[in-house]
């Protein structure tokens, strides 16, 4: 094992003992080696995520997947609500062709999530 002196400003140093007393009393050369070696584990991640940028395009697709079927979602939502609105304030309708009229889209709109998210009816 390599010997090297290192010289800390005051406050870091400081926050290097914390660590170590909040880490079971560790010493506090072990505490440095312990955060050189998770700095080097995120360089290294850093570089791996450079050079392989489909984990960048994953995350992109995930976040314009997300938007569509959020906009999807506010677009049946909306509709839905209007459709209950309408139903709801229509004077010639009686309450059992109003309560039918809700079931009907209420069903239909299950369908379309259901569509949205590839399931099958059960």
């Amino acid at each position: 094992m390599e010997r090297t002196t290192v010289t800390f400003y005051d406050e870091v140093y400081q926050k290097l003992k914390n660590r170590s007393k909040k880490n079971g009393q560790i010493p506090v050369a072990q505490s440095i080696r312990e955060l050189v070696d998770i700095g080097f584990r995120v360089e290294e991640a850093a570089e791996k995520s450079d050079s392989n940028d489909g984990g960048n395009d994953l995350l992109e697709a995930i976040s314009d997947i997300k938007n569509l079927l959020k906009n999807n979602l506010n677009w049946s939502l909306e509709t839905r609500l209007l459709q209950r609105f309408l139903i709801e304030n229509h004077s010639s309708l009686d309450k059992s062709d109003s309560i039918e009229a809700l079931i009907k889209y209420k069903d239909i709109a299950v369908k379309h999530v259901d569509a949205l998210t590839n399931e099958k009816e059960k």
